[in-house]
């Protein structure tokens, strides 16, 4: 049986990441476009993060538990490359170039027309943020992660898989949550010091296709829901505490501490999910095979629009309702006119 609140949790994190982006424009951190510096608006940032894209790296190592019940190793390496890398390099190309020409736009306010910048970005490497107008990842950063992931799993799956029955493993709930401290060793390895790490994805993804995807794990988180909230709370107390008061010895953990602590918070979330998201419709089953492609297309568009809105538009709160519907709806319209031909559907990875 289908379990669709993992469609509807996927659906709702990408949501939550187009918020995330639109915050980014008015918070104190660094982003492509600026307006303001609202310092409530980091924490609010930082929280989230926590768990997002960790949840996102679980979810599709779940999905890959299923999908290589129908496919061969092969044919799943071929989806991958059809669905993941060629959509990043089609991002890269196609998409990636607005981000820095807008971040050239608003930090350096350069006069000079996107035709005659396109090419700037692919010879002007600096820190791939794109802030300055150089080459950026942009939102593509976690579609080629999921593809590295997806390819070194693939080993592991196969040497695990004809070795440990994962499937009816029985795990105690205190042996479920120290799970949380693999991605917590994984994190130095190919990390970017800013919270992305290859090796941590890779224990969300190895996490979900070995353990989440287990009924028998399910069914314990789902009776000790409770216990998980109260530990979700306590470790979000420490979260804000730790940053706000002991933020010279929080600080060079913090990446470690929130490696496990996103754990804790994706235990509660697939139970919560579990219960009140086990169910679907037409809207969210549309919606669900598009939130793939709002997210490719999402961040280019809010940074387009939003670089004309605060300019035009005095009120921070009407900005950033305009960004947000304008984002959405265009994305979608997007994803809508390239489901119609089959080159586009080709590049973006649409089915």
């Amino acid at each position: 049986m289908r379990k669709y609140y993992l469609d509807t949790l996927r659906l709702v994190t990408i949501f939550l990441v187009i918020i995330l982006h639109i915050f980014l424009i008015y918070s104190t951190f660094p982003y492509y476009i600026k307006e303001g510096s609202n310092y409530f608006l980091n924490y609010v940032i930082m929280f989230f993060l926590v768990w997002l894209m960790p949840l996102l790296f679980a979810i599709a190592g779940i999905t890959s538990f299923y999908a290589l019940k129908k496919r061969s190793f092969t044919e799943y390496f071929k989806e991958r490359v059809q669905r993941l890398l060629i959509p990043f390099i089609s991002a890269m190309i196609l998409l990636n170039p607005i981000l820095s020409y807008f971040g050239m736009k608003f930090h350096e306010n350069l006069p000079i027309s996107y035709f005659n910048y396109y090419l700037v970005p692919f010879t002007k490497i600096t820190d791939l943020t794109g802030y300055d107008g150089g080459l950026t990842l942009g939102p593509a950063w976690f579609i080629l992660f999921l593809f590295i992931v997806s390819c070194l799993a693939i080993p592991i799956i196969k040497l695990l898989k004809d070795r440990v029955d994962f499937t009816n493993k029985k795990f105690s709930l205190p042996s479920i949550i120290l799970l949380g401290l693999i991605p917590v060793v994984l994190y130095p390895i190919l990390s970017s010091g800013e919270g992305k790490s290859i090796g941590m994805s890779l224990g969300f993804f190895l996490l979900g296709y070995f353990v989440l995807s287990n009924d028998h794990v399910m069914e314990k988180l789902e009776k000790n829901k409770i216990l998980l909230g109260i530990l979700t709370l306590i470790l979000t107390i420490i979260f804000i505490v730790g940053n706000l008061s002991f933020s010279t010895v929080f600080v060079p953990i913090i990446f470690y501490y929130q490696a496990f602590y996103g754990w804790i918070c994706i235990l509660l979330l697939l139970v919560l999910g579990k219960i009140f998201l086990n169910k679907t419709s037409n809207l969210i089953q549309y919606l669900s095979e598009s939130s793939f492609s709002i997210y490719i297309f999402h961040e280019s568009i809010l940074v387009a629009v939003g670089f004309y809105i605060i300019q035009i538009i005095p009120n921070i709160y009407v900005q950033m309702i305009l960004i947000l519907i304008l984002t959405i709806s265009l994305s979608l319209g997007l994803y809508i006119l390239c489901k119609k031909f089959k080159v586009t559907r080709f590049i973006f990875g649409i089915k």
